[in-house]
């Protein structure tokens, strides 16, 4: 039976791909999409939102719109140089169809949440403002959301937007730190398995092939993402961020955790930096001196390693239209 979900995005060539791929599971009832910004403006992010639904041919999913802001700190600046003006590898996309709900993100993810308790996994592939306003809001909430499987954070490997700092992140890092101390479950799909996780050109290929809507966007916008991560990780590929943590949430068994409670980094130089409060189990009694920080947070399931061969597999699968 499939589980409901809502997907808060940043749309974003990968979050492109990540929404196909969660339209062509089966497993997966989209509730909706709610949009922020990151990859771009969220007036932008919401506009490809509902052209992503629109190529789709699920228009029926409603498109909620998001904060245009961090909680306290300025937006950084959209890395146009990633994906594109447009957010979609400057693909000069005609206009949507389609209109965004009346409704706000926020007042949406409420409403939902508290008519189904336990019920609704949420799956943030952007900076998790809209989460953050969300628990700031209803401070009771979290007891009603089933999970958060977030893509975000760097609790071993290094920095994409900073040495130090994951983009999603780094964008909001208040927010996410706010979103950290909720009482609910929190999956954390981050660099340390998304960096792993490289789509090679031949898959990507394969994927772009096929006489269908979804297929023919995919390839006119990866190229642009696809370059600019060359520079990077050569003939690799393309590490699939988003859509790893959508198939966190149909196969976790491909996927290894610890869990700690996270703390993020608001301050200096190491700013957006995920921390593991390693020393923590749930098992043991009250925190030592030094992981006061970390203090009354609940364990996180950091993903720390991966599957990547299998995940690529599953994600071809469900693409290949």
């Amino acid at each position: 039976m499939a589980e409901k979900v809502i997907i808060d995005t940043d749309p974003g060539i990968d979050d492109s791909m990540a929404i196909f791929y969660a339209l062509n599971s089966p497993e997966i009832e989209l509730l909706a999409l709610t949009t922020i910004f990151g990859n771009s403006s969220t007036e932008i992010c919401t506009t490809n939102a509902l052209r992503l639904l629109e190529i789709a041919g699920r228009s029926d999913i409603p498109v909620y719109k998001g904060a245009e802001k961090p909680i306290q700190s300025e937006r950084r600046g959209s890395p146009d140089f990633v994906h594109g003006p447009d957010g979609q590898g400057d693909s000069n996309l005609p206009p949507p169809k389609t209109s965004v709900q009346n409704e706000t993100a926020l007042e949406y993810l409420h409403k939902t949440i508290r008519s189904n308790p336990g019920e609704v996994t949420l799956i943030p592939i952007g900076p998790l403002t809209n989460i953050a306003e969300l628990l700031v809001h209803d401070s009771s909430i979290d007891q009603d959301i089933k999970e958060i499987i977030l893509m975000g954070g760097n609790a071993i490997s290094e920095g994409n937007a900073t040495p130090t700092a994951e983009a999603n992140i780094i964008n909001d890092p208040e927010a996410a730190d706010i979103v950290f101390s909720a009482n609910c479950e929190i999956s954390m799909v981050g660099l340390d398995v998304t960096n792993k996780v490289f789509m090679r050109k031949e898959v990507l290929d394969i994927i772009c092939q096929f006489d269908d809507p979804r297929s023919e966007h995919l390839k006119k916008i990866t190229p642009f993402y696809y370059e600019f991560l060359s520079n990077f990780f050569g003939d690799e590929g393309m590490p699939t961020h988003d859509s790893s943590a959508i198939t966190y949430f149909l196969d976790r068994s491909l996927f290894n955790t610890v869990d700690y409670p996270i703390k993020v980094e608001t301050e200096g130089i190491s700013r957006g930096k995920t921390w593991m409060g390693t020393g923590i189990s749930r098992n043991e009694g009250g925190p030592s001196e030094r992981l006061k920080p970390w203090e009354g947070r609940k364990n996180v399931n950091v993903c720390v390693d991966v599957n990547a061969e299998k995940v690529i597999s599953l994600i071809l699968e469900r693409l290949s239209y």
